[in-house]
C-alpha cells in the first residue's frame, strides 16, 4: 500500500476547546512498528472527560485524541510478523491494539498486572507528531504494542466496542471469577460498558439482569442484548424508588451482584446500598476523581466484597473478539454503533455523545 507523507487528524488544541482538523506528518516506520489506515474510531465516555480535562491525568496539549481504533495495516516494520495469538500479520489485515506496556517493571513481571505498568505508553493523548490517536486518517502503532487481528466475518460495528468498553468488561469479569448461577445482577449505567456488562452477566448464567440507566434508546438495546428488566432513571428519579423496584424483583433481599458502569460518582454509594448482605460490588466505570461522602461501616455491616477493575491487556481483546465471533448471530452486536461521522464532524460527534443522543458514535473513514 502507498504510504502518505501527511494525513488529516483531529487535534485537541487545549482542554475544553473544539478539536481542529490539521495536516500532520506520517512517521517513518521503525522496526516492529505498524502503520494503519484508521477504518473506524469509537468515541468513548472517557473521551468527554479527556476533552474537558476532567481525567485524573492531563497530558500536555496539543494532541490527537481517540483510543478506540480499528486499523487496516498499511505497513509492517521489520520483525513484526504475527499478532499476540500467533496469527500471521499482513498488509490489509484489520487489527486492534492495547496500550503499550513495558513488560520490564514490577507490575508487569512480578505482580503480573500490566494494567498497572509503571512505564505504560497510551494512545489518544500523544503529541500530533507521534500520530498515536484514532481521530485521524492514519495511526502509528509503536513497536512494543501488542496487537490482535479481527477475525473475518466480524464487522467494524460489531468489533469497535472491543477497543475499550468490551475488553474492560472482560477484564473485570475475570477479576469477578464468575457470576453465581441464578444470581440477580444489577447493572448501574446503560452506556457501552453497562451494555457489555449486562450481556456478559446474561451469558454467564445470571438468574436475572436488571439494568438501571438512561436514555430510553440505550435501555432498549439492553433488552435486545438479554436484560430481563430495565429501570429508566429519567422516570424513576429517586434512589429509594429504584431500590424498592429492585428489591421487589429480588425477594426483598437485593441483588447478589451489582456492577457499577455509570461513571457517575454518587452511583457508588447507591450501589453499596443495593447489594445484598454478603454480596459483591464490581466497580468498573469510575474514571472521574470526584469525591463523594461514604460510610465504610456499611461494608462491614453487610460483609460484602468490593472489587475495582480498570483497563485491560491484549488477551482481553482476544477473548472479546472470540465472544463476538461465537455470539454474533444471537445478539445484534453491531447496534452498539448508533451513528457514524466523518473525521471533519468530530466536534459534532463529541457533542452528541455528551448530550446522550448516541450510544456509541464513531468516526468512519471507510469509503470516504
Amino acid at each position: 500500500m502507498t504510504i502518505p507523507k501527511t494525513c488529516k487528524a483531529a487535534v485537541l488544541p487545549d482542554y475544553g476547546k473544539p478539536l481542529e482538523i490539521r495536516e500532520v506528518a506520517v512517521p517513518a516506520i521503525e522496526d516492529g512498528a505498524i502503520l494503519v489506515k484508521v477504518e473506524m474510531a469509537g468515541i468513548c465516555g472517557s473521551d468527554l472527560h479527556i476533552w474537558h480535562g476532567r481525567m485524573g491525568i492531563k497530558a500536555p496539549t496539543p494532541y490527537i485524541m481517540g483510543h478506540e481504533t480499528i486499523g487496516r495495516i498499511v505497513a509492517l516494520g521489520r520483525g513484526r510478523v504475527h499478532d499476540a495469538a500467533g496469527e500471521p500479520l499482513r498488509e490489509g489485515d484489520r487489527i486492534l491494539w492495547a496500550h503499550a506496556d513495558c513488560y520490564d517493571c514490577y507490575y508487569c513481571e512480578i505482580a503480573r498486572k500490566p494494567m498497572l505498568c509503571e512505564h505504560r505508553i497510551g494512545y489518544g493523548m500523544a503529541p500530533p507528531e507521534k500520530l498515536m490517536g484514532g481521530f485521524a486518517e492514519y495511526e502509528y502503532v509503536i513497536p512494543r504494542t501488542k496487537v490482535v487481528k479481527i477475525p473475518d466475518g466480524i464487522s467494524e460495528e460489531e468489533s469497535i466496542g472491543v477497543a475499550c468498553a468490551f475488553r474492560s468488561v472482560v477484564a473485570a469479569f475475570e477479576k469477578l471469577n464468575g457470576v453465581g448461577l441464578a444470581d440477580a445482577t444489577v447493572i448501574q449505567g446503560a452506556g457501552p460498558v453497562g451494555l457489555y456488562a449486562a450481556l456478559l452477566a446474561k451469558e454467564s448464567g445470571a438468574g436475572q439482569v436488571i439494568v438501571v440507566g438512561a436514555p430510553a434508546g440505550r435501555l432498549a438495546l439492553a433488552k435486545r442484548w438479554g436484560a430481563d428488566h430495565i429501570i429508566n432513571i429519567d422516570e424513576v428519579k429517586e434512589h429509594a424508588a429504584r431500590k424498592e423496584l429492585i428489591y421487589a424483583l429480588t425477594n426483598g433481599r437485593g441483588p447478589e451482584l451489582v456492577i457499577e458502569c455509570s461513571g457517575f460518582a454518587p452511583a457508588f454509594a447507591e450501589g453499596v446500598d443495593l447489594v445484598q448482605k454478603g454480596g459483591r460490588y464490581l466497580v468498573v466505570g469510575q474514571t472521574s476523581p470526584a469525591e463523594i461522602p461514604f460510610t465504610p461501616y456499611s461494608l462491614v455491616q453487610k460483609n460484602m466484597q468490593i472489587i475495582g477493575s480498570g483497563g485491560a491487556v491484549i488477551h482481553h481483546f482476544y477473548k472479546a473478539l472470540q465472544f463476538i465471533k461465537s455470539r454474533k448471530d444471537k445478539y445484534p452486536l453491531g447496534d452498539i454503533v448508533s451513528r457514524t461521522y466523518a473525521l471533519e464532524e468530530i466536534n459534532e460527534a463529541l457533542t452528541d455523545m455528551q448530550a446522550g443522543r448516541e450510544i456509541k458514535p464513531a468516526i468512519d473513514n471507510r469509503a470516504r
